[in-house]
């Protein structure tokens, strides 16, 4: 039997509602020793999501884009 795989059909919309647990990765990351065991165990989740979500969103660098500065108001 074929299967077929058709993929996220919103990945932008779903890596944005994974941003809280990537800020949550990071904090968790500052509590670490850098360099240390822990802290690059949780360095590999986090890259692991960065390249997830700049695979599937075709945006290499979706988590460090910048909100839109506004207009002053």
């Amino acid at each position: 039997m074929r299967k077929t795989y058709v993929g996220l059909m919103y990945p932008q919309r779903d890596f944005e509602a994974l941003k809280p647990f990537r800020h949550q990765l990071m904090e968790l990351k500052i509590k670490c020793q850098p360099g240390g065991r822990d802290y690059m165990v949780l360095d590999e989740v986090q890259v692991a999501l960065d390249r997830a979500a700049g695979h599937f969103t075709g945006d290499p660098a979706f988590y460090a884009r910048k909100a839109p500065v506004g207009n002053g108001c």
